[in-house]
């Protein structure tokens, strides 16, 4: 056939050829536009190749392939002709996996390398005989219901069921012939990935692709259904993509770098679990027998937090929605902890390669007065993926005195900074009063495995006197250089996830109204992006704002504080927080200390690119103060403002109702303060003055939510900090792009650790 069956996407973004072909095999009935949304979102270097074989998509026309070597052929002897000097991924979806598969052995069989093939929500060529019979339209259209391939309204219209039907029908027609069984393993780097709401294609059916490859194979999980391509590109790019671009060298964008849910986020909602190939497992179960390391060593100076930041951000440790692969990280640790002879531990969790990492340095003999004082860190890191990044991600590149990567703020750079202190004061000989125990928490940011799950399932593993964690800030005064207020967090906010979905009724492109769905909610995000919730400040917020005004050197900024904490009336206090927040130099971080806030997350509408959608969705965040608004009420009067445009739904826990869902974050909300009168908080203080003499050391309420909860419940006093300087800009991109911290600033917080246990030890 003279037509090409490959077509190269965007390729002149890439300021010359792309160095790797990213090739997309469709699902069943499917084209190149189901890939619609991935434009734009390949990393520097990497091009978008559409696979449009004859009697799909703009190829509708001819005569349908439905013969699995026949179509394989074909495509394997263009990308023969394209992959010249290029590095070649290959991605599947659905029955696109097995194209993608058989490609593959084609391309290998004739010495064209392929550096990792994908498959994704797809079945693997065991579970295909190549006995099938005939299929029909009938069987098309049942497929086409089934499976959600397409809006039913649209199968009852005789002109899109003519255009929809005899695409599924010729792909249902290859399945129906393919020998898979007959075909012999791929020697290729395969990801398997697995949709967790994909009710055709089970896990089990993903994970039995390891059986056709004898390299390393990875299964992993993503948000989403049977289309989940479509539904959260993000995390399936993610989980395909990952560690490609970093192979790739230096370039401006990366695909773990292009900007989580996480999912909802960006990576996303993806949750990894490695699963070696035969022999590779073998070896790494006869390693780990030996405890040996896995990833890679630490051979620096384990004193130096800027050392040990640059190795933690190098060991990629993305959570995309139900945990991370944290084992090499935690093995790095074991080797750093156990060289400066202190004892630790691993603990698995239920997930394959998730585990929490444990180090104690015990307290002097016949000097314990207190229970073990935790540094709770969490070693998982939201994924890099979505938006582009200047630097890659997961080198911990200095630039400018800057340490990018991701997790450099949130949190590798604080658990840099706590194990450099802790080891500093190891190799000094220093004896404490209290066991110290070092903690990386595995399930922090998402997942199912963190904190409160193994103080459920191993009680007593951690007995607590207090918690160090991260939380409060150390901010500069207007001129970006002058320290001025510390902040040490006891609390922190807690939110509630928000479903918004805008309803019309979905037709053709051709004939578009007014009051389209997408329009609607656009509308209804437009109204709540307006809405500003009461200052209402809680006692922890007070006290920090009281603390700033004495702190600061800008008079404008420090008589709005006064008049904000001296207002009797709402329209008072309104008016002054609101100039409080317009004169801060961190607005986002001051207006999130003072009211309930709304973050918006995701919007979804649209799965056919001629087809008015008849139904658009969004979520969003609302996070709330402890002693500030209602949740209950604020729903209500979310749902007051935006009428009967879209309906608005609270997003629990799987069984949960509305009203259950407010209890429990009522619940939460209830917790009380950790309290200021405990020596670990005033040992804080005192190395705050140590280390940034004339700087207000104050307690804080925390913007956002962190692992301190579980304790909290069992009255135990946890502690927020990160301790070295940061800006507006830095704050930013927490959890964004380009994150970054100030290596002296790291530095200089490590010694505001080392002073603050300085204050722990025994006799002191």
């Amino acid at each position: 056939m003279s037509i090409p069956w490959l077509r190269i996407r965007c390729e002149e973004k890439n300021d010359g050829p792309a160095d790797t072909l990213v090739v997309c095999f469709a699902p069943t009935g499917a084209h190149g536009s189901t890939f619609a949304s991935w434009h734009g979102r390949l990393p520097h270097g990497m091009a978008l190749v559409l696979v449009t074989p004859p009697g799909r998509g703009t190829r509708v026309d001819e005569e349908p392939v439905v013969d699995m070597a026949v179509y394989a052929d074909a495509v394997a002897a263009e990308v023969r002709a394209l992959a010249t000097g290029r590095r070649t991924v290959l991605i599947g979806v659905s029955l696109g996996a097995l194209v993608a598969f058989e490609v593959c052995r084609r391309l290998l069989e004739t010495g064209v390398p392929v550096t990792r093939l994908c498959v994704v929500a797809g079945q693997s060529p065991g579970d295909f005989a190549g006995s099938g019979g005939e299929v029909t339209l009938d069987d098309a259209r049942a497929f086409a219901t089934e499976t959600g391939l397409t809006d039913p309204e649209l199968l009852a219209d005789p002109e899109f069921e003519e255009v929809l039907l005899p695409p599924v029908q010729a792909d249902l027609m290859l399945a129906a012939h393919y020998a898979g069984r007959a075909s012999g393993a791929a020697h290729v780097p395969l990801r398997a990935v697995w949709a967790v709401e994909d009710p055709h294609v089970s896990e089990a059916a993903v994970r039995r692709w390891r059986e056709w490859t004898t390299a390393d194979c990875t299964v992993l999980s993503v948000e989403g259904g049977h289309y989940a391509h479509q539904e959260n590109p993000a995390a399936v790019l993610a989980a395909c993509l990952d560690g490609l671009a970093e192979a790739a060298g230096p370039s401006r964008r990366t695909v773990l770098g292009s900007g989580a849910a996480v999912v909802s986020g960006t990576v996303l909602a993806l949750g990894t679990s490695t699963v070696a190939a035969p022999k590779a497992a073998a070896a790494q179960r006869t390693a780990d027998a030996g405890g040996g390391t896995a990833g890679r060593a630490f051979d620096g100076d384990p004193t130096d937090p800027v050392e040990l930041a640059v190795a933690m951000i190098r060991q990629n440790t993305s959570n995309p929605g139900d945990g991370a692969i944290t084992l090499p990280h935690a093995r790095m640790l074991e080797g750093v902890f156990q060289a400066a002879g202190v004892a630790t531990e691993i603990v698995p969790t239920p997930k394959e390669g998730n585990v929490h990492f444990f180090a104690r340095v015990p307290a002097a003999a016949g000097a314990v007065r207190e229970k073990p004082l935790i540094l709770l860190g969490h070693s998982d890191v939201v994924p890099a993926i979505g938006d582009a990044w200047t630097r890659e991600p997961f080198t911990g590149e200095t630039v400018g005195g800057m340490l990018y990567g991701r997790g450099s703020l949130d949190m590798k750079g604080v658990n840099a900074a706590f194990v450099a202190a802790l080891l500093r004061h190891v190799r000094q000989g220093t004896r404490f009063d209290r066991d110290i125990v070092f903690w990386s928490d595995c399930d922090e940011e998402q997942g199912p495995y963190g904190v409160r799950w193994l103080l459920t399932e191993h009680p007593g593993k951690v007995q607590a006197g207090a918690v160090l964690t991260e939380g409060g800030w150390v901010l500069n005064q207007r001129d970006g250089t002058t320290p001025m207020i510390a902040a040490l967090t006891c609390n922190d906010k807690r939110s509630l996830l928000l479903r918004l979905e805008a309803a019309s009724y979905a037709t053709h492109t051709s004939k578009p109204f007014s009051g389209q769905a997408v329009i609607r909610l656009g509308e209804v995000l437009e109204q709540l992006g307006g809405w500003r919730a009461a200052i209402r400040p809680n006692t922890l917020s007070r006290t920090y704002f009281a603390e700033l005004a004495r702190a600061t050197t800008d008079p404008a900024l420090a008589s709005a504080l006064r008049e904000m904490l001296d207002a009797r009336s709402e329209t008072r206090r309104n008016r002054a927080g609101d100039a409080v927040v317009r004169l801060s130099d961190t607005p986002e971080l001051h207006n999130a200390m003072l009211r309930t806030t709304l973050a918006f997350t995701s919007a979804k509408a649209g799965y056919y690119p001629s087809i008015v959608p008849g139904t658009a969705t969004a979520e969003f965040r609302a996070a709330f103060l402890p002693g500030g608004d209602d949740p209950g009420r604020i729903v209500a009067e979310l749902r007051s403002l935006i009428g009967n445009r879209a309906t608005l739904t609270v997003v629990g826990n799987p069984g949960e109702s509305e009203a259950q869902a407010v209890a429990r974050l009522r619940g939460y909300l209830a917790v009380p303060d950790s309290s200021h009168d405990t020596d670990v908080f005033r040992a804080w203080q005192t190395a705050v003055r140590r280390t940034h003499p004339g700087v207000r050391a104050t307690a804080c309420q925390f913007e956002a939510v962190t692992s301190a909860v579980p304790f909290r419940e069992q009255n135990v006093p946890v502690y927020g900090m990160y301790p070295f300087t940061v800006n507006r800009d830095m704050l930013k991109r927490m959890h964004g792009t380009d994150e970054h911290i100030g290596v002296e600033a790291l530095r200089q917080g490590t010694e505001t650790v080392y002073q603050l246990l300085a204050g722990l030890r025994a006799g002191a």
